[in-house]
């Protein structure tokens, strides 16, 4: 009976650390970027013609935090004139708001994803869901190359 209780409360105090550890470090993270966190407005400025979107949800894992600082550290370096001037949107969309569901379906998400979103004349053309950053997110050089050649696919032809 003793055996019984010590794993129980060896497991309640697992579980605990681990959730303040997961509030902690969310807290810690904190978002520098521009964020379209629960249904602000997702409306692209005039002109725009490419958007890359970061879709995560509230839960955020290191390798969620990766997804976005490499990706951010991409289109900074690469395509800073581009931002600068609204011809390249970067945005963060949190899934797990009710405003935000829909682009489970729109872009047909099953998990954190990034996606490069053509836009014409204020609607959407096409896009892509840059699944490799699963694979890629393990060689930060790899990634930051992979988003940026990505993204510049679509730059270009704009």
């Amino acid at each position: 009976m003793k055996t019984k209780t010590i794993i129980s409360a060896a497991l309640l105090l697992f579980v605990a650390g681990s959730a303040t550890y997961m509030v902690v470090n969310e807290i810690r993270s904190g978002s520098k970027s521009p964020v379209a966190e629960s249904g602000e407005s997702l409306a692209l400025p005039a002109g725009s013609k490419v958007v890359l979107y970061y879709f995560r949800g509230n839960e955020r894992c290191q390798t969620c935090m990766k997804f976005e600082s490499y990706t951010e550290q991409a289109i900074q370096e690469a395509f800073a004139g581009q931002l600068n001037n609204g011809e390249l949107v970067w945005k963060m969309v949190n899934t797990d708001e009710p405003a935000n569901k829909h682009f489970v379906s729109d872009y047909q998400l099953y998990s954190k994803s990034i996606v490069v979103v053509e836009n014409r004349d204020g609607k959407r053309g096409r896009w892509k869901n840059l699944e490799k950053i699963w694979e890629l997110v393990g060689d930060k050089n790899t990634f930051v190359k992979y988003i940026t050649d990505e993204v510049g696919t679509y730059l270009e032809v704009n």
